[in-house]
């Protein structure tokens, strides 16, 4: 699967009030140098009552203009092209766009103006939770549980962000880029992505992690040197050999997993002085989700892999430069008016 047909809507978009839907967009770019790092979001929903909505977010972390802020717009304001691409805003001057290789967006915070430009090589791989399509077909439909696609797991960015009168260059900046969608919104997740660990990419072969935990369950993917090892397999997910989510709570995460020629051992941290991005989501059935996200959390990966001798040595990567967020139906972090859009708390 490419980036594109990752990419592509998953739902029809012409929905009549009372149909439910949510899809998401979302990306984010980190400047390791200056330990500065973007969020950025297109989302979709369509809920029971009939409200509709296009939604334009960002979230700027690591510096003294940090902010996190979004923009809402009318659904017929969201329009997509092939090859994939999807727009908000009037169509001769959007606000938005993003595409497979690039994205661009503008909007207003309280303070300042805030606009970012940003292009990159699509990826060869696309992760997604569970590896058969016949079981994630069935358990969308009757498990309520949606579709993920990290169409570009693991990218360099260049590009540009303007908050106010600052600029924040990006290059060469390790980068992630995914897609969700559902007809519901999972109760309860736990998100982890790193494509940026110490040494630089050349000292650690462009290195890159993923984690999901929902419903109990985990899922995982784990490149290094050019292999992909997914460990996304049924018995993966459930059962005796499945990977293990030894201890969770916002802001702190333990993950064991085995399979596919690959040992790890995941741990996830955020100090106390995390500077979360709280983020109140629509549900498509009306209620609300609740996010804590952290897009310079810790993270060391320990890890062996199978030789043709047997297992190597043990190996860890690390990095401050993880992104990890926290979901629920209640908020994870802080107080209910502390998330943002506040209409949604």
């Amino acid at each position: 699967m490419e980036a594109d047909e990752a990419n592509s809507p998953h739902l029809d978009w012409h929905l009549e009030q009372g149909e439910r839907g949510r899809e998401v967009w979302y990306s984010l770019v980190t400047d390791t140098e200056d330990d500065v790092a973007f969020w950025y979001r297109y989302t979709l929903v369509s809920t029971e009552s009939g409200h509709q909505e296009a939604r334009l977010w960002a979230g700027l972390t690591g510096t003294d203009d940090d902010f996190f802020t979004t923009r809402r717009y009318p659904l017929s304001d969201a329009t997509f092209d092939e090859p994939f691409a999807l727009s908000f805003g009037e169509e001769e001057e959007h606000d938005a766009r993003l595409t497979s290789s690039s994205a661009r967006g503008a909007l207003e915070t309280d303070d300042a103006e805030v606009s970012w430009r940003f292009e990159y090589e699509p990826d060869d791989t696309v992760f997604t939770p569970l590896r058969s399509e016949k079981l994630t077909d069935m358990a969308e439909e009757y498990l309520g549980s949606g579709r993920h696609w990290s169409a570009n797991q693991s990218v360099r960015m260049d590009g540009t962000l303007e908050v106010g009168g600052e600029t924040y260059d990006f290059e060469d900046a390790p980068g992630h880029q995914g897609h969700t969608v559902g007809k519901s919104a999972p109760e309860e997740w736990s998100w982890l992505h790193c494509n940026s660990f110490e040494g630089g990419a050349s000292a650690k072969d462009d290195a890159c992690v993923e984690v999901l935990n929902t419903g109990g369950m985990t899922t995982l993917c784990f490149r290094r040197g050019g292999e992909a090892h997914m460990l996304n397999r049924m018995k993966d997910i459930v059962g005796p050999a499945a990977n293990e989510t030894t201890e969770n709570r916002p802001g702190k995460w333990k993950v064991h997993a085995k399979g596919e020629g690959v040992k790890l051992d995941i741990w996830v941290k955020c100090d106390e002085g995390t500077r979360w991005k709280k983020a109140a989501y629509l549900a498509p059935d009306d209620t609300s989700r609740y996010v804590a996200h952290s897009s310079l959390s810790s993270v060391q990966v320990t890890y062996r892999v199978k030789e043709d001798d047997g297992w190597s040595e043990q190996r860890t990567l690390d990095s401050e430069a993880a992104r990890a967020e926290w979901g629920r139906t209640s908020p994870p972090v802080g107080e209910r008016d502390e998330y943002v859009p506040e209409e949604f708390a």
